[in-house]
């Protein structure tokens, strides 16, 4: 997969998908320290800019369109920390670009024949309850409405799915917290597409014990918080509960649940607290020291908190109720923070990193009170029994409490570091540390890279989208791999065999073949980074290793010699200077080729002079390889070749090497093999040294796999070595006449046991 991203920032798409394998096509990014951060981090991928050009140039096809688009457009135009003029803000009117380069984007790939793209955005939750309905302009524009879409209930909800002419869209808000960061940050997402048999829903959607959106510790409807005795024991329970002047058992609390779970604001209000007298229901109103804001509080019902102690009186301000019912002695103030783009004031708890700024913890590790200047509704502050708040603060100052992230020691407090807001966000340690304006990566400023992390999307949410896409794209039968032919025509050669070689040879660092022969194998092997090739045939040897060295040299002589010297008498000229010996290695390479090609069935065979010794084999216009000449070289300089015997090339393998053996086929009963294509042959005696070279190897560290006939003998031999054995189909062509030539089984042994 292929993506096209814009408003990039410092490209949390890149860090979550790199993974899955997909490629980013091009970047958009104007601003110039993120623009510094894609140059640094992927130099080979464009930045385009402007993402409001992009759309002409997909549709000119000056621009590639991918497979994917992501981005997430301007949110200030929409946060509730703003003035919120949604789409007449310019930067909120590039939620309608975004659609204008889809369509460019499926309209080019339709235009090829190709699926149409997935589209993913983000964006904050105001842009749900934006007082123009942006996001009901934004939908129709991507499920392809003529108007704007209005919610049911006039509120667009935290998740949703539109089936449009043009597109299924599905949106839902996703929480970071629940994906493995330290931080609060909601976001809304969508993915839409009109790629038959992809459903935007199942990238989204998920079956409700899987949900990422809900905190563990809240329910809905009434529920009953159960009884409250009088005297619960230190750190057991909620606390003592007077009522009407004496310590009696509360019959129920219940909460009512009365907060909503609204498109925009989410609020979820833990309800009020109803409290069973005798006068009936009674709300409790705030939880007080001394229960006077409860309407009770006429009837005498005064309600004392206490952190779970058998505290007895009245004290000034509640304790804080904590998991374990502890007392927490000091007073919680509220965090009024500057600049934050969607805090979500009203809920429980604040925001740790914010889009825009960036926001992160604050530490305290004693008690005491931090007042931080700005909006009178600030965020809260959550303080836990550990000592620790989660504070709503954003890296725009320098001092520490002053709008940016702290940790602290008793009565100091520390910034949080870069490298601390990089992992609230998912990224890899000093991601945005590079050189910027003149300055080393070492002293690169901080504010540039607290705006850039905080505006980034975080790395595990897009990580969790980017395998929903995967898993939920339509299942493809597997294109047939295209073998690579060899050069040569080669009797024996294994080309008709590779699939089934492919599946049993393993992976390793290094493949050995001690008979390389036509090379078929090394030629299609994408499981080794170096190649140590071998054959006795010096002539073959010589082939390959000019036209590692020389190929412009051997193709033209090859050329000269398939033009002119096609004929009989053109072919036993060219091979009695040939045995003659009288050619240097280029033109000694090229008339092996030629001879390979033009001879009788490609047949290489030697007599006991070391005489080429095979008749002219008369076709009409033989082909010259030259697409196979040109995959060849491309793959030789991974490779090393070497005139050698089985023997020693089989020495030379160790640790992590893969031996590939094809020696010369034992006959089988009967028959005469063909053995001799240099001088010497291939006795029974080589044979089963081959087997006992290939032991001492293995016994090295080395996986070895053998090709051969299934001569009962070699059958017995390999499994006398303790080889797996495997038999699969192998056409034969060594028959004079192409219409006898016959399918038979070969024998591949696996030493070590099966693969």
């Amino acid at each position: 997969m292929r993506y096209g991203s814009v408003c990039s920032g410092i490209e949390a798409a890149t860090v979550a998908w790199a993974p899955l394998g997909w490629k980013a096509a091009w970047f958009a990014e104007i601003e110039k320290f993120p623009s510094a951060v894609l140059a640094a981090r992927w130099p080979e991928v464009t930045n385009l800019g402007d993402m409001t050009k992009i759309a002409s140039a997909v549709r000119a096809g000056t621009v590639e369109a991918p497979d994917i688009m992501v981005g997430g457009t301007p949110c200030q135009a929409f946060s509730i920390a703003g003035l919120r003029n949604g789409l007449a803000d310019a930067r909120g009117q590039l939620t309608l670009s975004y659609v204008e380069l889809a369509n460019a984007i499926d309209d080019k790939r339709c235009e090829r024949g190709e699926e149409e793209a997935i589209i993913v955005w983000e964006n904050v939750p105001g842009v749900l309850s934006s007082k123009d309905n942006a996001f009901g302009c934004f939908l129709a524009g991507l499920a392809g409405e003529d108007s704007e879409l209005h919610p049911a209930g006039g509120k667009w909800s935290n998740a949703g799915c539109v089936f449009g002419p043009s597109r299924i869209v599905a949106w839902r808000v996703l929480d970071a917290q629940f994906f493995g960061v330290a931080q609060r940050r909601r976001r809304v997402f969508v993915v839409a597409s009109a790629r038959k048999g992809f459903d935007p829903a199942k990238v989204l959607f998920e079956f409700e014990g899987m949900r990422r959106d809900i905190a563990p510790s809240r329910g809905e409807g009434e529920e009953i918080t159960g009884t409250i005795t009088s005297r619960t024991s230190a750190g057991g329970g909620l606390g003592d509960f007077d009522l009407n002047g004496g310590l009696t058992p509360v019959a129920a609390l219940t909460a009512r649940g009365v907060g909503t779970c609204g498109a925009d604001d989410n609020q979820a209000q833990a309800g009020h607290l109803i409290v069973q007298t005798q006068y009936g229901e009674e709300l409790a109103g705030t939880l007080t020291a001394r229960g006077d804001s409860s309407p009770c509080a006429d009837r005498g019902i005064n309600i004392l908190a206490y952190g779970g102690g058998n505290t007895r009186g009245n004290i000034d301000v509640a304790a804080c109720l904590t998991a374990r019912g502890q007392r927490i002695d000091f007073e919680v103030e509220t965090f009024a923070v500057h600049g934050t783009q969607d805090p979500d004031t009203n809920r429980e708890l604040a925001h740790t990193l914010g889009r825009n700024n960036g926001q992160e913890n604050a530490i305290i590790s004693e008690p005491y009170t931090l007042a931080i200047r700005g909006r009178n509704e600030g965020s809260t502050v959550e303080i836990r029994n550990d000592g620790t708040a989660n504070a709503l603060l954003t890296p725009n100052g320098g001092r520490a409490g002053m709008g940016v992230g702290a940790i602290g020691w008793g009565m100091q407090v520390r910034r949080l570091t870069p490298v601390e807001c990089e992992r609230l966000q998912g990224f890899p340690d000093n991601h945005t540390q590079i050189s910027w304006r003149g300055k080393s990566a070492d002293e690169c400023p901080d504010g540039p890279r607290y705006k850039a992390i905080g505006n980034s999307m975080a790395v595990p949410v897009m990580r969790w989208i980017g395998e929903r896409i995967a898993a939920a794209l339509p299942a493809k039968e597997p294109e047939p791999r295209i073998w690579q032919r060899p050069v040569l025509k080669w009797a024996g050669g294994k080309y008709s065999m590779l699939p089934e070689l492919y599946r049993l040879i393993p992976a390793g660092l290094r493949l050995i073949e001690p008979f390389v022969g036509g090379g078929s194998v090394f030629m299609n092997s994408d499981k080794h980074a170096e190649f140590l090739l071998a054959d006795v045939n010096a002539d073959l040897i010589n082939l390959y290793q000019m036209l590692a060295v020389d190929p412009g040299t051997v193709i033209t002589h090859a050329r000269a010699m398939f033009e002119h010297l096609n004929s009989a008498d053109g072919y036993t000229s060219l091979r009695d200077e040939f045995n003659a010996q009288r050619m240097d290695g280029p033109e000694r390479a090229a008339a092996f080729l030629y001879l390979n090609r033009h001879c009788f069935n490609g047949l290489m065979r030697y007599n006991r002079d070391s005489q080429f010794n095979v008749g002219w084999g008369k076709y009409a216009k033989p082909y010259f390889p030259e697409t196979e000449i040109a995959a060849f070289v491309a793959q030789s300089h991974n490779c090393v070749f070497l005139n050698a015997d089985f023997r020693r090339t089989v020495s030379l393998a160790g640790e992590g090497d893969v031996i590939y053996c094809d020696p010369p086929y034992e006959p089988l009963p009967g028959t005469a093999g063909f053995t001799s294509y240099s001088a010497g042959g291939f006795t029974w005696d080589d044979q089963v040294l081959l087997v006992e070279s290939c032991v001492a190897a293995y016994q090295r560290g080395a996986r070895v796999v053998i090709s051969n006939s299934t001569a009962p003998r070699i059958i017995e031999l390999y499994e006398q070595h303790g080889c797996a054995l495997h038999y699969v189909s192998s056409r034969r062509s060594i028959s004079s006449k192409g219409s006898t030539r016959e399918t038979a089984k070969d024998l591949i042994a696996v030493l070590g046991g099966d693969v």
